[in-house]
């Protein structure tokens, strides 16, 4: 058998490391139990689109229940169903856009008459008889008296099925997913059944593209064991209409399937081991072989909890329990995306190019699956650089590794041939240049500055007049030559797009700056401005130009429609969305007391939407510009009202947990206004006590912590602050003052304070 203390190992990181690596450098935490405060149901009623299924940190495989919900749906579990089809094994982590997406390889066990039809084959289930925690998930299906229990390693499951006395069954479809079937092969042999399937996991992102069959393509194999010899199977094919051949053990089709049976004398387990791969057949039966080999349903799921527990006690909070109830429910989704495709072997499969390339083991996992870093690089990666910094450089790499086979960095990353060129800006950019400003530059640096100043310089031909922001890949030459992105060019994301591209020539001018090249980093800090060709001074807001430079009108701050120039979102939000030059843009306004003025109408009038990433930072504006009472008390207001317990408790798409992240961020007092700058603004902490555990292999300072002199919940505002016993007299405190470790103790105050002003 397996060692377990391997099976936590892979759970968590590659087992194949160099001893030399500083991610392997020994991180010891006094461990408490913390998976009892994970509520894998928070967020899965409503628009939080998040799953409760079993997982390990960053797994491939997610096993988790897929319910029966209306044409469009989202997500693969809405906790208001009540019947589900069945359960799947690849997710992605609160998406944003329905038809499109994995939710792939659907199995059901089933009794009675065999039924393969999708529309009526699913089962009633009851929430009384669901179990979910870290790792595990439980329920049972009502139809068929069956109960089941799923539980996951990186790239396999362990699954038992209670079956009553009788005729029994175990259906596996292929062709169900979020996105489209293909083909799948199928071949049942005896208690083995293995093949694979590919799916369009984005049909439409496929078609805005023009592909010729190489854009939005995922290949799934797979290899299972069942504990007990079947008594008979057979195989299916279709979509509407199902070929149904009893005793045909193969099938080669779109939308296939195939079954067993069993004969039960008496009520039994079965017991499905199942691994996946996205390189072949055969190894996804190593993987399994790696990952589970011998070990006991019961082993693996403490294996899953004691690898989420590991992960979870890097940063230990003390203080109200509804309060950590949320917190590490937050930070275990911190923990899903991107996720780590390296197969047991070291190898993975990248797909950029727009064919499957497989590489051997090069030192380093392959992190994707991000769906989208237009969300994740404001939140998730920034607290990566300090609860995981071991996993930066790999996720660094990943996206190099992309740009080096398919030519550009990746906008949303994904496991499928091509880019998903959907959404908007140059986010990798973000994301590499934070890293490098806060030294945690184990992969190629200048390898990433060929990339990034390609992005910034080059871009992939448009193929749709009109519509160059959602399909390109790179930065529009009319950017480069005009200094914005002309209406002409896209008229539902034109100011955005130049939003976006200025911040991200502003990180990368950060970046040129600290890898030393002067000439480069000038060359994008005068970029970095154009978000003042935007600026219209006559009402003080972005607004759309065309190719002449005319203002594009008529002219609302307030539409959200489509063809306004800006990405999920409008003038009001957009127009503070200069994270990297809020002293201009403070200037721009009018000064400090009219961006206060302005903040003051934008919350008050219902513009600010916390679960809306554009959003995300404008809360912290307040501290930026001298008013840190102001930041704290939206803020709180924020997490008391839109993050809650229970199945609604997420206030929209976690988006691969980026909204998560930002309510974690904020119940610990820290937000990252601008990634590229190494600096964190402060707020009022929710916690008595928080200490975030530093990796020693990446920093030196053990541990740092966030003391609070009060009740948080009752006194919401910050009346003095101590950083290693000295007076701290700003809202703000630089990343490498946090990871030299030390304590910064905050007096709460029940009322506005001038600290920090």
């Amino acid at each position: 058998m397996r060692p377990l203390t391997l099976l936590a190992c892979c759970a968590l990181v590659s087992c194949h490391r160099d001893p030399r690596d500083p991610r392997d450098v020994p991180f010891v935490i006094d461990e408490v139990p913390l998976t009892g405060f994970v509520d894998p149901m928070l967020g899965t009623s409503g628009s939080g689109n998040v799953i409760p299924g079993a997982l390990v940190p960053h797994g491939v495989m997610r096993a988790s229940p897929d319910t029966v919900d209306a044409a469009g749906a989202i997500s693969p579990y809405d906790y208001d169903a009540t019947r589900l089809h069945g359960f799947t094994h690849t997710n992605l982590e609160g998406p944003g856009g329905s038809f499109n997406g994995y939710s792939q390889l659907l199995v059901l066990p089933t009794t009675g008459e065999l039924n393969l039809d999708p529309e009526t084959r699913p089962s009633a289930y009851s929430h009384s008889t669901e179990a979910a925690h870290p790792g595990f998930y439980a329920v049972s299906l009502d139809d068929y008296g069956v109960d089941v229990q799923l539980t996951a390693t990186g790239h396999a499951a362990v699954e038992r099925y209670t079956y009553p006395a009788g005729p029994a069954h175990l259906v596996l479809d292929l062709g169900h997913s979020q996105g489209l079937s293909v083909n799948a092969d199928l071949a049942i042999d005896g208690a083995t059944l293995s093949g694979s399937a590919t799916y369009n996991v984005h049909p439409i992102a496929a078609l805005l593209t023009q592909s010729d069959g190489t854009t939005a393509f995922s290949t799934l194999y797979f290899y299972a064991e069942l504990s007990q010899v079947p008594s008979a199977s057979g195989t299916f094919y279709g979509n509407r209409h199902l070929t149904v051949s009893p005793g045909v053990d193969t099938v080669s089709a779109p939308y296939a399937g195939g079954w067993v049976d069993f004969d039960l004398a008496a009520p039994t387990t079965v017991e499905l081991r199942l691994g996946i791969s996205h390189i072949s057949t055969e190894q996804a039966r190593l993987n399994l072989a790696a990952e589970v080999g011998d070990a006991s349903f019961d082993e693996v799921k403490r294996a899953a909890d004691s690898a989420w527990n590991r992960v979870l006690n890097r940063v230990q909070v003390e203080g109200d329990e509804r309060a950590k109830r949320r917190f590490y429910t937050a930070l275990y989704r911190s923990f899903f995306q991107p996720a780590d495709y390296t197969e047991t072997d070291g190898r993975y499969a990248v797909a950029t190019s727009g064919h499957v390339v497989v590489l051997e083991d090069l030192g380093h996992d392959y992190y994707t699956d991000d769906w989208c870093m237009w969300d994740t690089f404001r939140t998730s990666h920034p607290w990566r650089t300090l609860v995981e910094p071991d996993a930066v450089g790999d996720i660094a790499t990943s996206l190099l590794t992309q740009y080096q086979q398919g030519g550009w960095l990746p906008k949303c990353t994904w496991n499928a041939t091509g880019y998903s060129r959907v959404m908007t800006g140059n986010p990798a950019v973000p994301i590499l240049a934070d890293a490098v400003v806060k030294g945690l530059t184990d992969f190629d640096t200048a390898l990433a500055w060929e990339a990034v100043d390609h992005s910034g310089t080059a871009d992939i031909d448009p193929l749709l007049d009109g519509a160059c922001g959602y399909i390109n890949l790179g930065t529009p030459p009319e950017y480069v030559s005009l200094g914005y992105v002309p209406t002409e060019c896209d008229p539902d994301q034109s100011v955005t797009m130049t939003l976006e591209y200025a911040y991200a020539d502003w990180t990368a001018a950060r970046m040129a700056q600290a890898l030393g090249r002067t000439e480069d980093e000038a060359r994008y800090d005068a970029r970095a401005s154009n978000w003042r060709s935007h600026w219209n001074p006559e009402h003080g807001f972005m607004q759309a130009r065309d190719r002449a430079g005319a203002w594009v009108t008529p002219f609302d701050p307030a539409n959200s429609g489509a063809s306004n120039d800006f990405v999920e979102g409008n003038s009001w939000i957009y127009s503070f969305f200069v994270p990297h030059d809020i002293v201009g843009l403070t200037e721009a306004m009018g000064g400090s007391a009219a961006m206060v003025t302005r903040l003051d109408a934008f919350f008050d009038e219902g513009h600010f939407d916390v679960s809306n990433q554009p959003s995300y930072h404008i809360p912290w504006l307040y501290a930026a510009v001298g008013r840190p009472d102001l930041t704290q008390a939206r803020v709180q207001s924020e997490i008391l009202a839109h993050f809650a317990d229970g199945p609604g408790g997420l206030p929209g798409n976690d988006d691969a947990g980026s909204t998560s992240v930002w309510g974690l961020l904020s119940m610990l007092g820290l937000y990252p206004i601008a990634p590229g700058d190494p600096t964190w603004t402060l707020s009022t902490p929710q916690f008595t006590r928080a200490t975030l555990y530093l990796h020693p292999g990446y920093y030196n300072g053990g541990s740092f912590v966030i003391s609070a002199v009060g009740d948080p919940a009752t006194m919401p505002y910050i009346a003095s602050a101590q950083l290693n016993g000295e007076p701290l007299t700003e809202a703000r405190i630089a990343h490498a003052t946090i990871v030299a470790g030390g304590t910064l103790e905050v007096t709460l105050s029940a009322t506005p304070t001038t600290w920090g002003q």
